[in-house]
């Protein structure tokens, strides 16, 4: 038997995203948490740039706690090269 250390993680999102992504999740037969469960797997799984690139960010801004102001190049800078 396999088990598997799960954490739980709080996020906020605006009503109306909230709901689009309930209805995405319905749709697929899927509780909104298995749903992104298996989206943010298949990503990190998928080790592509742009999510090495957020995860690399969201360490040295755990680490730095400052200010960061973003804008729509950097946040896709990567996904277009």
């Amino acid at each position: 038997m396999h088990t598997e250390v799960v954490k739980n993680v709080t996020i906020s999102l605006p009503e109306g995203v909230l709901e689009k992504l309930r209805e995405r999740a319905s749709s697929e037969r899927k509780s909104l948490n298995q749903w992104l469960r298996e989206l943010l797997a298949k990503e990190v799984d998928a080790d592509s740039g742009w999510s090495r690139s957020f995860l690399e960010l969201a360490d040295e801004l755990a680490r730095d706690g400052g200010p960061r102001t973003w804008n729509r190049e950097d946040a896709y800078a990567e996904r277009l090269r």
